[in-house]
């Protein structure tokens, strides 16, 4: 068991549903930095969004915004990486979500626009302590560049969405869920797993060293991408049955419990971790169970 980094979306894992950060997944965090395990957060939010988290993320440490398209670096917020929508894709997108009735949310060179402002856009701009600006020149914010578009609308009309578009992708986009009435579109080909990888190749290290936790369809990709991957209990079917391990909810402190037992810590006898079916059984994985008595595997 070689664990090097582990990665933790934020909303739902890292936070519970209050948006509220535990004393003891904080301590749990904390204990996983002293063991010498770099911790860095993935995210769909900007880097703005994490100004009262950063300092639990690990100096020197890449952290992974906006899904994937950006990679910074924790501390000094040094842009390491950057890939945007290409103009064409990002105007389309815009263009097609207005139409819809949808409120379009722009992220333009770490500067917040929304058009068409309504109900499941409210708080957006709060949660990350910023003004956000109107959408006025959406051919103007393309041309600078484009690095995420966000469909806030009715939960099921979202969904919907979802699932026609992974199908029928707009060229050169692809999009996933961050909530259910947020969709949210990237250049083709980013997502949290490109990200993640990215982050462990500019550390040096395989993906048998790194460990994910999340709970939504965003981080899905990087559950896959992980060799050691956690979905939160309060994740759906599709999020769990991508992971090889489930914890507890957020508001159970289930991002605790799975660092913990990454320790190996006899908290007590309850069965905290379940595996869940994976096709391939690596020496890792097996080791990975092995030592953490905490985390078992279900039977086929």
């Amino acid at each position: 068991m070689n664990v090097r980094m582990v990665a933790v979306d934020v909303d739902g894992t890292l936070l519970n549903s209050r948006k509220e950060l535990t004393s003891p997944v904080q301590e749990a965090i904390e204990a996983v930095k002293a063991q010498g395990i770099l911790f860095t957060i993935a995210t769909g939010r900007d880097i703005c969004g994490l100004t009262k988290l950063q300092h639990l993320i690990s100096p020197g440490s890449p952290v992974i915004t906006y899904n994937g398209a950006e990679l910074r670096l924790a501390g000094s917020g040094e842009l390491l990486s950057s890939i945007c929508l290409p103009e064409e894709s990002a105007m389309e997108i815009v263009r097609h979500g207005l139409e819809l009735g949808f409120t379009a949310i722009v992220w333009s060179k770490g500067v917040l626009y929304i058009g068409q402002a309504g109900p499941w856009s409210r708080g957006y701009a709060e949660m990350y302590g910023i003004e956000a600006l109107p959408l006025t020149q959406p051919e103007a914010l393309a041309k600078q560049g484009v690095t995420k578009v966000i469909w806030a609308g009715e939960p099921g009309e979202i969904g919907s969405l979802e699932e026609k578009l992974q199908r029928f992708p707009i060229s050169g986009a692809e999009c996933c869920t961050s909530d259910l009435s947020y969709l949210e579109f990237m250049a083709q080909g980013v997502n949290k797993g490109s990200g993640l990888r990215a982050a462990a190749e500019a550390l040096g290290l395989r993906r048998e060293e790194v460990m994910a936790v999340g709970d939504g369809h965003n981080d899905i990709p990087m559950l896959r991408w992980a060799a050691f991957s956690v979905a939160m209990g309060n994740a759906s079917e599709e999020v769990k049955c991508s992971a090889r391990f489930v914890t507890e909810s957020c508001d159970r402190d289930g991002l605790a419990a799975a660092l913990n037992a990454l320790l190996s810590h006899p908290l007590d006898n309850r069965k905290l971790i379940e595996r869940t079916g994976d096709p391939a059984e690596s020496a890792e994985a097996s080791a990975f169970s092995k030592n953490l008595p905490l985390f078992s595997k279900n039977k086929p």
